[in-house]
This record gives structure tokens, sequence and C-alpha cells, in this order.
């Protein structure tokens, strides 16, 4: 283990601030991987960072700002088991973090190297691929046990993955803590409206091209619904490794024409701002990052029900959260908000306010942040 000559804005490798070593499965961006950019930015100097991405990919450091002290580190062994956990210790040994922060099951392997030591330790879950939307693999919840029992804090965004992590024993009740995501609202404040003369009805979607997505859903409403609206588009924001299935899909159902593949986006913002209709079709999720930044783009908001989502949009816009098997509900829902201009402003504004009340970024960094301080005072 070394720390990469690719390191990032550190700009005084000999202060007194503590050292927080963040153990990702990935560094793509994605929505645990910005909230914690996002936090490293507002924590300012309190904490230096090192990153570990497991996998090597570190492209979500465009998102780092410039004021954030922090350095990637690479890993330089293949074993697994036994040897894995042992030669983790001796790297921890050798980076000599102050705090350890490992995150979802990708990085469990170090949360298990950290049990045998005496470093502070934080693990974070934040969701689960599709391996695990149905329920946790019950080989991976005894694992979670053995790995996190003497952690500092094991954190979770919702409430539907609290309430999972207390049913499946992952640490006893006192370790677990509860932390809402939350999201700059002031940068996502939507632009004074324009009248609208727009043709277009844009439906706008932004997650990961990854299976548990559930991506294809959204393209067979879609076709369904453009007999009336047949000027309508689709627009995807996120990249993955099912665009291609995702565009074959498009062309095989004769619309490719009206569906964009915008791949990553750093500031998605414009493209937020220009849609009428925020889409989310995740076979599981439990607080995402973007619904809470379409809500704070003031979009109304239409759904699979999946974790928190339900619970996250005000309760005037919950008959837009539709069970995972009624797909012809979420069709339905699709036409009945593109006919009702009326109603997807006031649902808009709606869900603005309701992630301005209780999903604004300064309300999770202080909760990071005395997370972090108690972590390390004790």
């Amino acid at each position: 283990m070394a720390v990469s000559g690719r390191d990032k804005r550190v700009k005084n490798t000999s202060g007194l601030a503590p050292l927080v070593l963040h153990v990702f499965p990935t560094f793509a961006p994605g929505g645990v991987q910005l909230r914690i950019a996002k936090i490293m930015e507002q924590l300012g100097g309190a904490y230096r960072h090192q990153i570990l991405a497991l996998d090597g990919n570190q492209s979500a450091s465009l998102h780092l700002s410039d004021m954030v002290e922090a350095g990637f580190v690479d890993p330089e062994f293949s074993q697994s088991g036994l040897g894995s956990v042992l030669e983790i210790r001796r790297s921890l040994r050798i980076l000599a973090p102050d705090l350890l922060c490992t995150y979802n099951w990708g990085a469990m392997d170090w949360a298990l190297a950290g049990r045998f030591t005496a470093l502070p330790h934080l693990h974070f879950e934040s969701g689960f691929g599709p391996e695990e939307a149905e329920k946790p693999l019950r080989r991976r919840s005894l694992m979670r046990r053995l790995a996190l029992s003497k952690v500092h804090r094991l954190v979770v965004p919702s409430h539907s993955l609290y309430r999972l992590a207390l049913l499946e024993k992952w640490v006893a009740p006192k370790r677990l803590m509860l932390i809402p995501n939350g999201v700059d609202t002031a940068w996502f404040s939507p632009p004074e409206k324009q009248t609208d003369h727009k043709d277009r009805f844009n439906v706008l979607s932004v997650a990961p091209l990854r299976p548990e997505k559930r991506l294809d859903r959204l393209l067979a409403a879609f076709v369904q619904f453009l007999p009336t609206n047949p000027e309508a588009q689709l627009v995807f924001l996120g990249e993955g490794q099912c665009r291609p299935a995702l565009e074959d899909q498009a062309k095989a159902l004769g619309i490719a024409g009206q569906v964009q593949f915008k791949g990553h986006v750093a500031d998605i913002r414009p493209m937020l701002f220009d849609a009428d209709l925020f889409a989310m079709t995740s076979q599981t999720e439990q607080m995402p990052n973007a619904l809470l930044q379409a809500m704070a783009a003031g979009l109304p908001v239409l759904a699979y029900d999946a974790g928190d989502i339900a619970r996250i949009v005000p309760m005037e816009a919950r008959s837009f959260v539709y069970p995972q098997e009624d797909a012809s509900g979420f069709r339905q829902g699709l036409i009945h908000l593109a006919q009702d201009r009326p109603l997807r402003q006031k649902l808009g504004e709606l869900c603005r306010q309701q992630a301005v009340t209780h999903y604004d970024l300064p309300q999770m960094v202080a909760a990071y942040g005395t997370l972090y301080q108690d972590a390390l005072d004790r």
C-alpha cells in the first residue's frame, strides 16, 4: 500500500488536523462519493483526508474542492481471505490514520481488519446492489455482524435501512446511527421561471446506469407515453455498465431520437432547471441524493417506491410514488403529470420546500462533524 503520486491538493502535510482514511469500493461519481466530497469541503481544514478506491477508479476526484486537503492511496496487493485482512492491518499501520471510514459492502474486508486495530472506525451503509434488492444475503449479514462488532458507529441514511440493520443485528443498537442525506438547497435553487414557451415535455433521470436502477422500465413507460406527447424527450444523466443495453433498447423501441444519454455531467443544474419532471425507477434505493437535488430544484417527482422515497417526498406527492410491481400506475402517473402543468408546478414547489426544511446541507454537515469528533474523542 502506498500513497499515489497522483495525490490531489495536499497543502499542509505537517499539519496537526486529524487524518481520515476513507475506503470506498469505487470513487467513481455516485451519491455516496459526491456526498462525502461535499462534507470534506464543508468541514474545511478541520481534517485531512486520504481516499482509497479499491477498484482504482478515482474519477470523482473532479468533484473535490480546491480547499480540500486530500490524497489518494493505491492498493498494491491481491490477496484474499485471511491474508488480505492481515495485509490490510499492515497497511493501516503504515498509513497511520487517526480515523478509519469504510463504505458499503465492497469495503467490508477493511472494516474487518479495522476490528482488530485500536483505530476509531466508522462504517457507512448507504444501499444495496441488485443481488440484495429484495432482502440482504444471510452470509453478508453474518459478515457484517463480525466485521462491525466493535465499530464506533454504523451510519445509515434512511429509516428503512435503520430498521433493517436492527432486524439483521448488524451491530448493537447503541452503535447504530441515522444521519439523513442533505443537499445544498441554495446551490440548486431554481431560477425565476419565465413564461413556458417550450413545445417539448422533458423527463429527466439522474442515476448511474446500473442494473438495480431499472432504467429499462423508464424506457418502456416512455414509449407507451409518447402517443399522448409525441414531442416529449427523455434525458439520462449518468454513466455505467448498462448504457449499451439501454441504447439498444431505445433503438429497438424506435425512440432513439427522443432519448438522450448525456453521460456523467459535473453540474446537473441546467438539466434540472430545463426538465419538467424527475423520474426514478430504481429497484433498490435508500435516500437517493439525486432525488433530493431534483426536489431542491423544484421538480415534481415520479418514482417507484424503494427505501425512504415515499417518506422523503411531501405528502401531496406520495400518490405519484408507485409500488414496484405497478408499471401501469407509473405510466398513468407520467401521463397525468404531463397533462397537468399547474399540478406539476404545485408539487415542484412543495418538493423544494420539503428539501429546504428537512434535507438542507448544513444539517448533514453538522451531524458528520459531530460524528467524526465523537469517534476521535473516544
